[in-house]
């Protein structure tokens, strides 16, 4: 097995846990980690795949102070990569799920979104926060979300940068289910699909596939790149890390 820096893997016989395990306790997202779940998966023997993080954080998004150094060019790049993987995840033939505790924010929110189902610890907090930061997000989450959730709630969440509850995401349709035991919950619904016929849900998975609108998703990666040559992309990196209100432009 490969040898991971920022994933710790669990494997049963036919389920491999990839728990992401990051020095922070709030596990912030990068390429390099995602691309290490990513190889994680492609490597599991073809096991069910159960994603989960910390107890106080799935992962509470990207590393914010790497956002300075972003210009257009290495923003698209950035979220090209990170398209790559999500679209491996959410087209991987074996069901995965995800379990969440605590944070689960932008580029964390956006690695939910990619799993099959989604469950949670009542107090998870959930949401793409990035226009509170003055740009979008690049993973595929305005796609996603709006598939799941509907146009209105997924624009209402994303452009006023909400976090909402479990119980929130659990009436919007975002989360499969609530549960203290989140873990031993995903983990019994692992199982459970273990025993089923496999290639019946792969096929299934490849079905809902069909509905998915790839200029959406392109669209998402051309503006995450554009984003990041305006002046409020600035304003809204820099005021989060000064740790005071952002003031943004009139355009």
């Amino acid at each position: 097995m490969a040898a991971y820096g920022s994933i710790r893997i669990e494997d049963t016989e036919k389920i491999r846990v990839i728990r992401i395990s990051k020095e922070s306790t709030l596990n912030p997202l990068d390429i390099e980690t995602l691309e290490e779940i990513a190889d994680a998966i492609g490597n599991s023997g073809e096991r069910i795949i159960v994603i989960t993080g910390s107890e106080r954080a799935f992962s509470a998004g990207a590393n914010i102070k790497k956002f300075e150094s972003l210009d257009s060019r290495s923003a698209y790049d950035m979220a090209r990569r990170g398209h790559k993987v999500m679209d491996f995840i959410a087209s991987y033939h074996r069901p995965v799920i995800a379990a969440i505790k605590g944070f689960a924010l932008g580029g964390g929110f956006e690695l939910a979104l990619a799993c099959d189902l989604r469950i949670s610890s009542p107090d998870t907090k959930l949401g793409l926060t990035e226009t509170n930061l003055g740009i979008l997000p690049g993973w595929g989450g305005t796609q996603r979300l709006k598939a799941i959730a509907g146009r209105t709630r997924a624009f209402e969440m994303i452009a006023f940068g909400q976090m909402i509850t479990a119980d929130e995401a659990l009436k919007y349709g975002i989360l499969n289910a609530v549960s203290e035991d989140y873990f031993g919950y995903s983990m019994k619904l692992a199982t459970e699909l273990s025993g089923r016929a496999m290639t019946a849900i792969s096929y299934v998975k490849d079905l809902m596939g069909y509905e998915r609108n790839d200029a959406g998703y392109e669209a998402e990666k051309e503006m995450f790149g554009r984003i990041f040559s305006t002046e409020d992309s600035k304003e809204g990196v820099r005021s989060f890390l000064e740790k005071r209100k952002p003031s943004y432009s009139w355009k």
